[in-house]
Formats: C-alpha cells, structure tokens, sequence
C-alpha cells in the first residue's frame, strides 16, 4: 500500500498485492541468464559450432555481469524502478525477437552474439532494478512470507526459459527435419513470452514514483568505492575471503558449461547422445526441482542452525557429485533412469554448494551501502566464472569428456580449501 503524509496524516492511496507481480518479477529477471547461459548452448550445439566456440562465446556474455557495480549505480542515478524494469524488458523482448528474425541469415552467428549481448546488458540493469524495488516495496514487512516464492520463481525460469523451449524444439526437429526453422519457431516463442511479461509488469508492478538523484558524475560511485574497500579490508581474513569468491565456483564455471554438451553430444564425440526432449527432461526440469529442493533446504537449515554446522557437508556436496560424471564418460551410460539419478544427486549438492556461497557473500557485504557491494561481490562471481569459461570448451576438445570430469572433479580440492581458510562462526547465517 502507496501512503502520503500530508501535514503528517497518512494517506492511503493505490493498494498493490505483491503476490500480483513478486513471482513473474523474479521469473523474469531469471529468463535472460537462462537464455544466456543454458539455452544458447544447445542452441549453438544444434547449430554445428565446436565446444570451444561455444564456451568461449557464452563466457563473453558475462561481460555486462563485471560491470554491474556500474551499471547499477545508473539505474541508481536516473528514473525509477518501475520505468527501469519495464525499459528492460521492451528492450530484451526486441532483442529476442531481432534473434529470431536473424536465425535463418547467413550471418546468424555475428547477429546472435549482438543480439545476446544486449540481452546480457539488459539483464544486469533489470536485475539492479527488481532487487532495489523488491526491498523498497516487500523487505521491511514481508520479507520471511516472500524470501521462499523469490527463490522458487527465480530457479523456476529454468523450466520456462531452458527446459520446455528445448523441448519444443526437439519435437520441432523432428516435425521440419531441420535446426534452423525449429529454433526460430522457439526465439519467437521466446519473444511473445517477454512481450506478455512486460505487458503483464506495465499492470502489476508498484508505480515506484522514488527517485534519488545520484548522477554517475557526482563522485558518489568513488566514495562508495573507497568506503566499501576500506570497510572490506578492515574485515579479519579479508584475503581469505576474497581467495574464497574467486576461486570457489572455478570448478563449478567449468561443469556447468561442458555438462548439457555431454549430455547431447553424440557417441561418436563422446557424449552421451540424448535428443533436445530428454536434455530438456534430465537438466531442465528433474535437475532444476532437484536444485530448488536443495537450496530452500540449504537456507532452512542455515537460518535455523547457522552456516558453521552445515558448512562442509554442502561444501562436500558440491565436490563429490562431480564424479558421477566420470562414471557416466567412461561407461556410456544410455539408461535414462541412471541419467537422472545422477543428474538429481548433482543438482541437490549443487543447491547446497550454492547456499554456502550466497549467505558468505552476504555477510561479507553487509553494512554501509550495502546494495553497492553485493553488486561488488558478484561482479567478482562473474569475472571468476567468466575466467573458468574462455578455454573450457577448448581443453575438453583436446582431452576428451573423460579426462575433462575426471579434472574438474579433482579441482574441486581447490574448492574445498579456500573454504578452510573462511573464518566461518556458528552465527553466520542464523535467523535472529
């Protein structure tokens, strides 16, 4: 509810249910990484291009991610939220929809990756504009009703963006006998989605009429930087903590990338030969319930119990599944049951890996401007996962699946002792 203090009495004005616009608010802000990220991979495999290409074209993507302390602060210094996040989408919906137009060119690839790059950008500023309208509107008051209902939708896009587009164009390909106008049928889709969203938001989102006017030249962006820092080194194990952002989810940047390639590569490569409608089944929706299981699991227990007592059982978790993969590299493993289950167990160690990593990161970047260096903390997210992707596709190219997951599973050693050196306390994490 929209109040006016006029000569001090509140007055009422329009009431808006958060339940209208928090869940698709959030399924939107998780769309375009999805797209991004997951999506565009099978796409480009579908399309003929090599590993490394692929993975040394999606790492670009999180380019715009680095920038997020900067670009943030212009989402900061002009407009509203509200005009931020219907912007955005307009113009993530006009980019989807240039995608499609593109797809059958004979420059489709040079049109993709401009095309995906304004999406990228324009997710980091969306993402700027959901997180400071959602603590504006909802935090104060709702925040343990609506803390759940965030996670879910988010991880949620992972079945709306990957899962069922995927799945839809497997039958497609079947339909046309052809990749080309199969996934244009799907960027399309994808297009109309967006466009519906932005549509629905224009309706339901709370008319944000607060605007603080901080524009990007008033040197605010370099006393921010400078408190942050100041206030970051001064924290004991500082080093140690930023050996831990940089370098935990290094292993994880590098499976995450090579793992939907396995799953639907042929056998001749040594993949694991699945049809676009069974990766849709296996990492879409029988890994994505698996994640959102674990993590809203993870944070229960954490916020009950602290992140001390749980804290190497979910670093352990996100390590060990990693070599379920070996086994199913070595073994060809065709049997789809077995594809889940192991797809479910890393998944579920996934999620618990993830909650260790977003409630340290959290606490580090409490304090003074506190918004500011979150943005800070996942730039850095970014860089390191940007730095795990640039030649992944090509060292699996050169050393084979085999190989690959058997070293990626070992580097999870390096996971495991930048956690050693956190100084973690049964506090941490802990609902008070």
């Amino acid at each position: 509810m929209e109040q006016k203090i006029i000569n001090g009495i509140p007055i009422v004005g329009q009431w808006y249910s958060h339940w209208l616009w928090l869940p698709t608010a959030y399924l939107t802000r998780g769309l375009p990484y999805v797209v991004m990220l997951m999506t565009s991979l099978v796409y480009f495999n579908r399309m003929g291009l090599s590993n490394g290409a692929i993975t040394l074209t999606s790492s670009w993507f999180l380019l715009p991610f680095i920038l997020r302390p900067l670009l943030g602060r212009i989402v900061v210094g002009y407009w509203n939220k509200y005009t931020w996040i219907i912007l955005t989408e307009l113009v993530m919906a006009l980019s989807l929809g240039g995608l499609a137009f593109t797809s059958s060119s004979y420059n489709w690839f040079e049109w993709t990756v401009f095309f995906l790059m304004i999406v990228a950008t324009m997710a980091v500023l969306h993402d700027v504009a959901v997180e400071r309208l959602y603590k504006r509107q909802v935090v104060l008051y709702h925040r343990p009703t609506f803390y759940g209902i965030r996670v879910v939708s988010y991880i949620l896009s992972i079945i709306v963006g990957m899962a069922i587009p995927v799945t839809i164009a497997g039958n497609l390909e079947v339909i046309y006998r052809s990749v080309v106008p199969s996934w244009t049928v799907i960027l399309w889709i994808l297009t109309a989605l967006m466009f519906s969203l932005m549509t629905l938001h224009v309706f339901t989102l709370p008319k944000d009429n607060h605007r603080v006017k901080l524009p990007i030249w008033t040197g605010v962006t370099r006393q921010w930087w400078h408190d942050v820092r100041a206030t970051f080194v001064r924290r004991p194990h500082y080093v140690a903590n930023l050996c831990f952002f940089f370098i935990f989810l290094i292993p994880e940047g590098m499976f995450v990338r090579i793992a939907p390639l396995f799953l639907i590569d042929p056998g001749s490569n040594g993949g694991l030969a699945l049809s676009p409608q069974e990766l849709g089944l296996v990492l879409g929706t029988v890994g994505t319930f698996s994640l959102i299981g674990s993590s809203a699991l993870g944070q229960t227990l954490v916020r009950r119990d602290g992140l001390k007592r749980w804290f190497w059982i979910f670093v352990i978790a996100l390590v060990l599944p990693k070599f379920l993969f070996v086994y199913l590299s070595y073994y060809f493993v065709s049997t789809l049951s077995i594809i889940n289950i192991c797809m479910i167990i890393e998944q579920l160690g996934l999620g618990f890996g993830l909650t260790v990593y977003v409630v340290w990161l959290t606490h580090c970047t409490k304090g003074e401007h506190s918004t500011f260096t979150y943005s800070i903390g996942t730039a850095i997210t970014a860089f390191s996962l940007v730095m795990s992707g640039w030649f992944t596709g090509f060292l699996q190219e050169y050393v084979g699946y085999r190989v690959f997951f058997l070293l990626v599973s070992l580097l999870g050693v390096m996971s495991v002792i930048v956690a050693y050196f956190i100084p973690v306390t049964e506090e941490i994490g802990r609902r008070k």
